[in-house]
């Protein structure tokens, strides 16, 4: 019996501590936008220096509780040497190759094709143009092809 109202108490903490981490970021999240004049796409306590982390678009920001002070750079973990904010970010903007339309993509394949690969391409870069002749050395291998015309009104 004292093991089941320990495990209940537990979990009941565990539930008021979660509540009151959501209530704190969707306070967080209020505060934010208003200053912003708009909304954001994410709020998240993060485990450094009780900061909240912002997201905007492609852009992270940080916070605190009280929404004091706005961030906006890089937190570099001096240990490790490793910048934070792009790993965050990196995440984020993760898409999966199974998410990818690749029935819209041209595709190559050479020698069994087990390799996959995936190229985002403008026809009038010189760098894309390039990597296409680097690439055509490599056998056993699928490319995908997303033509991409930035750079001028001629890619098209």
């Amino acid at each position: 019996m004292f093991k089941q109202l320990v495990s209940c108490t537990g979990l009941a903490i565990l539930l008021l501590t979660t509540g009151a981490a959501r209530a704190d970021e969707a306070s967080v999240r209020k505060a934010v936008e208003a200053w912003m004049g708009g909304k954001v796409d994410g709020v998240k306590k993060t485990s450094l220096l009780g900061l909240y982390e912002i997201q905007s678009g492609n852009e992270i920001y940080y916070t605190d509780e009280k929404v004091s002070l706005i961030i906006d750079g890089s937190i570099i973990d001096t240990r490790t040497r490793t910048n934070l904010t792009q790993e965050r970010l990196n995440k984020l903007s993760a898409i999966k190759f199974s998410d990818l339309p690749l029935e819209l993509a041209v595709k190559t394949v050479r020698g069994d094709g087990k390799r996959k690969l995936v190229v985002f391409a403008d026809p009038n870069c010189g760098y894309c143009k390039r990597f296409e002749r680097d690439l055509a050395k490599v056998d056993n291998i699928t490319v995908h092809f997303f033509l991409i015309p930035i750079l001028g009104d001629d890619s098209v």
